[in-house]
This record gives structure tokens, C-alpha cells and sequence, in this order.
């Protein structure tokens, strides 16, 4: 035990710095590159949506590849050279000049940032205990939302100057904290043992049916996600009196709760049992969450502004017990000699609600139906609350289903 603690106190300062340090350049990606391609190249909004949703399905097609890859290779290997290329693709940004160019490198960041964050996992899941897993996952999230944050803040101050040379030091930025992450995913020690384990079977998640099954019902409540980016600034724009202003101050407030209250409730989930609770929890938030949308256009002034604020907040209970739930049950699922490769696949069904369906059904479907788009959403999330009451209960009555052979 003494020595598990003593591998945590060493990588755990590297790793929360090495997830600071990228999620500022991710923020900064976020923030500035679609403004750059539109402005600048001259590329139209809706051809950077293409873009970005063909990057979006080339990162869904290679995520368990790329997990099958750190387990045979080694997780601390793989995040290093996803870091070195999203530097190379986004030190290259200021070179492109058309859509092929904006396609082929904007593929490679959004491949590389959603295969980083299983891999992130599983990097901490070799190196903790079951005891302390969901709490370090939980202080590498808060510090993620911090990063992202700032980098956030700082694109936004760069891309108020409208100079086009401001943007392209701002790339050359954005590359070298990636390539900063990768130095500091190298001082991770290897974990011991890895060398002559098993090795592991190729796309072996894909015949798991009980783990798609389970990825597939997390994506449904991983929509807090293109609610809050997506939906709540149309929402607010096109069906209440609020100032479009309020939006920033309402996303600034999820911010702040996930980074004060994200470790304390991931604390509290260390069993299948706790999963499911808490996946019942973010059911009924969200549902509550959808309740507040849908009345929010009735309100007026102050009504408007105190609805859309308990939808957001409600939107970030949901958010903090989903991730919470889905980082305990997706560890049990894994076996250890194919964890990367497991997590990448758990993994799909978040990439899929977040870069794919969520956006176009928040859009097309919620937000165009008005208010009985939001009860619509609001008995999916109900249905969900209802199936993880069932499941946590057939659990309390069979005991925890076995993990996947390795």
C-alpha cells in the first residue's frame, strides 16, 4: 500500500500540471480557431461545421484503435505522442490557406483530443487504487476546467485585437503548451510490470455488448454537454427577454461549481452501487434541468434570469454525477491487460452525444419544437433515472457483475 501512495505523490503533481498546461491549449484552440478560418481564410460558417463534424467522426473511428495501441505499447507512450502531434498540426494552423488544409489538420487535434481523455484515465488507473481513482480523476477534471478557462480568456483578449499576426502567436502558443504537456508526461515514472504482461486482444471491446450497452445509455445523459454549449445560448438568444450577455455569466458559473465541487462528489462514487445511484442522481437533474428551460420563455426580466439559472445549475449537478458515475463503472468494466482500449470504447458514446448527435438533436429537434422539445428531453432523462433505479437494484440483489476477462 505504502508504495501505491508513494507512485501517487509522485505522478500525481506532473500529471494535474501536464492537464493544466494542454487544457489551456485547448481553450485556446476552442476559442480562437473557428473565428481565425472565418475571418482570416476566408473559409463560410457552415464549411467549418462540415469540417468539424468529419474530424468528429474520424476521432470516433479512431479512438479504440488508438486505446488498443497504449495497451500493447504503454498509455504514458501514446499521450506523449498525441501531444507532440496536436503541436505539430497546431503550429501549421497559420500555413493553411483552404478547406483541405483546415480538414486535415483540425482531424488531427480533434482525433488526438478525444483519444487524450480515456488515455488520461487509464494513465491514473495504473497508478492508483480503487480507493483513491475517482478522487484523482476528480482533481484532474477541476483542474482541466480551470485550464480550459484560462486559455478561454486568453484567446478571447488576443482575438478582440482583430489582427491576424495576434492569431498566429497565438497558435504558435497554443502548440508549445502542448509540447510542454508532452515533457511533462515523460517525467512519469513506467509503470511497473508492464513489460511481459498479456498481451492484449485486438478491438476486443467491440464484442463486449454489456460495455456498449452501458456507453450507450452514459451518452444519453452526457447531452449536459451541447446543452450548455449548444442549446442554452440559442435558448437564451431566441426564446427569452435575457441579455445575451447573461450567457457567459451563466456558463461562468458552471465553471466555478464543477472546479469547488467536482472532487467532493467524485470522492463519494467508489463502487458500481455508487455509479448507478449517481446515475440516477444526473437523471433527475437533467430532467429538472429541462423543466426550467421549457418554462423559462414564459417568465419575464428577473423570472427569465432566475429559471435559466437553476437549469444551469441543475445542468451541473447532472454533469457532476454523470462523469463521476461513468469513471467508477467504466474501471470496473475494464480488465487491466485491455484498459486503454476499454475506456476508449466507453468512451464512444460521450464523443457521439457530444460531437455528432447532440448538437443536431439540441438544434433540429429540442430547440425547434420550443418548450415541448424540452419535455420531451426531460422524459428521457426521467427514463434514464428510471433505469438506473432498476439496475442499481438487480446489483444490490446479484452482487456487482464480474469484470471482463483479461
Amino acid at each position: 500500500m505504502s508504495t501505491v501512495r508513494e507512485r501517487v505523490r509522485h505522478f500525481l503533481p506532473w500529471l494535474l500540471t501536464a492537464s493544466m498546461v494542454e487544457w489551456i491549449g485547448t481553450g485556446v484552440f476552442v476559442t480562437a480557431s473557428t473565428v481565425y478560418f472565418v475571418r482570416f481564410i476566408g473559409l463560410t460558417p457552415t464549411s467549418v461545421g462540415v469540417g468539424l463534424s468529419l474530424a468528429g467522426a474520424v476521432a470516433l473511428l479512431a479512438a479504440v484503435p488508438l486505446g488498443a495501441l497504449s495497451d500493447a505499447w504503454g498509455t504514458r507512450r501514446v499521450l506523449i505522442l498525441i501531444n507532440v502531434c496536436r503541436a505539430a498540426a497546431t503550429l501549421c494552423y497559420p500555413l493553411v490557406g483552404e478547406w483541405w488544409g483546415f480538414l486535415g489538420l483540425t482531424t488531427i487535434v480533434i482525433v488526438t483530443e478525444t483519444a487524450a481523455i480515456p488515455l488520461t484515465q487509464a494513465a491514473v488507473g495504473e497508478r492508483t487504487t480503487e480507493e483513491t481513482r475517482t478522487t484523482v480523476m476528480g482533481a484532474q477534471r477541476t483542474v482541466l476546467n480551470i485550464g480550459m478557462s484560462i486559455g478561454g480568456l486568453i484567446a478571447a483578449a488576443a482575438v478582440a485585437t482583430g489582427s491576424e499576426v495576434v492569431y498566429h502567436w497565438l497558435f504558435v502558443a497554443d502548440a508549445l503548451t502542448f509540447g510542454v504537456a508532452a515533457l511533462l508526461l515523460s517525467r512519469l515514472a513506467p509503470v511497473p510490470g508492464r513489460a511481459g504482461a498479456k498481451r492484449p486482444s485486438r478491438l476486443a471491446v467491440f464484442r463486449d455488448r454489456r460495455l456498449l450497452a452501458i456507453a450507450c445509455y452514459d451518452a444519453v445523459l452526457t447531452l449536459w454537454l451541447p446543452i450548455l454549449n449548444v442549446a442554452l445560448p440559442v435558448w437564451l438568444a431566441t426564446r427569452t427577454d435575457a441579455p445575451v450577455g447573461l450567457f457567459g455569466v451563466l456558463y461562468a458559473v458552471n465553471t466555478i461549481t464543477c472546479v469547488l465541487l467536482q472532487v467532493p462528489v467524485s470522492a463519494r462514487i467508489r463502487s458500481i452501487m455508487d455509479s448507478w445511484r449517481s446515475y440516477a442522481a444526473s437523471g433527475v437533474f437533467l430532467a429538472t434541468a429541462c423543466a426550467c428551460f421549457a418554462i423559462a420563455p414564459l417568465a419575464r426580466g428577473t423570472g427569465t434570469v432566475v429559471l435559466l439559472a437553476l437549469s444551469v445549475l441543475a445542468t451541473t449537478a447532472g454533469e457532476l454525477c454523470q462523469v463521476s458515475a461513468a469513471w467508477t463503472l467504466s474501471f470496473n468494466l475494464a480488465p487491466p491487460a485491455e484498459r486503454a482500449q476499454y475506456l476508449s470504447g466507453f468512451g464512444l458514446g460521450r464523443a457521439a452525444a457530444t460531437r455528432l448527435i447532440g448538437p443536431v438533436l439540441l438544434t433540429g429537434a429540442v430547440i425547434a419544437l420550443g418548450p415541448a422539445g424540452w419535455v420531451l428531453l426531460a422524459a428521457v432523462f426521467a427514463g434514464a433515472t428510471v433505469i438506473a433505479v432498476v439496475v442499481r437494484r438487480r446489483v444490490a440483489h446479484t452482487g456487482p457483475v464480474p469484470k471482463s476477462s483479461e
